[in-house]
């Protein structure tokens, strides 16, 4: 799993299958308690993750991971 770079340096895409899909609702609320989130979109067959503007993806990559690697 990778979070891919979008033209906004404040959004990261992931690539999901239809198993990863049929959990939005759960993926959402854990993605939205890591703090420096603001924002979770999912498409077909991906997801973008908006983080607020001061906090570094360093600092919130291994959480994000972290979720997608427990389902």
């Amino acid at each position: 799993m990778q979070l891919l770079d979008t033209p906004n340096p404040n959004a990261k895409k992931i690539l999901i299958d239809s198993n990863v899909e049929n959990q939005q609702s759960l993926i959402t609320n854990e993605l939205n308690k890591i703090e420096g989130v603001s924002s979770v979109f999912f498409g077909p067959g991906f997801v973008t993750i908006t983080k607020d503007e001061n906090v570094q993806w360093e600092m919130i990559n291994q959480n994000i991971i972290n979720i997608f690697d427990k389902l």
